[in-house]
């Protein structure tokens, strides 16, 4: 009896090393197909999306729109002091499987700055492509 529980303890003992040593973290590294053609959006955006936008401004957000065959891809910065600020878009590019966007906020020239707090945010638009959206 003593002699099964001490090989079932080693057995035990020996999955458990197998189980943890196959697993293993694989980062998948995508190829970059093409730069995306967009348009930085002003105030042509659709109703809904607007709406949404206003609901989220107080905090940080990123957000994808799809609507008539445009996808709409949204990064919010959300509260900052004064305003002034600005946002770029570093990257936009597609892979085999997804969308890569990266952006940045630029903060406003000393002088600039004005009283108040503002929500800045940057509205993409580009023709709509069925993949996801990932944002860095």
């Amino acid at each position: 009896m003593k002699r099964i529980r001490r090989i079932l303890g080693i057995c035990s003992i020996c999955v458990c090393m197998v189980l943890l040593t196959a697993c293993e973290t694989q980062q998948i590294e995508e190829k970059k197909l093409k730069d995306c053609d967009f348009t930085v959006m002003k105030d042509e955006a659709p109703k809904e999306l607007v709406e949404i936008i206003e609901g989220k401004k107080e905090e940080p957000f990123q957000l994808t729109y799809a609507d008539a065959g445009e996808l709409y891809i949204v990064v919010g910065y959300g509260k900052q002091v004064g305003g002034g600020y600005s946002i770029s878009v570093e990257e936009l590019y597609e892979t085999e499987n997804s969308i890569y966007i990266s952006t940045k906020l630029t903060g406003p020239e000393k002088d600039e700055k004005t009283k108040g707090n503002s929500y800045p945010y940057a509205i993409i638009k580009m023709e709509y492509v069925e993949k996801e959206v990932v944002f860095l």
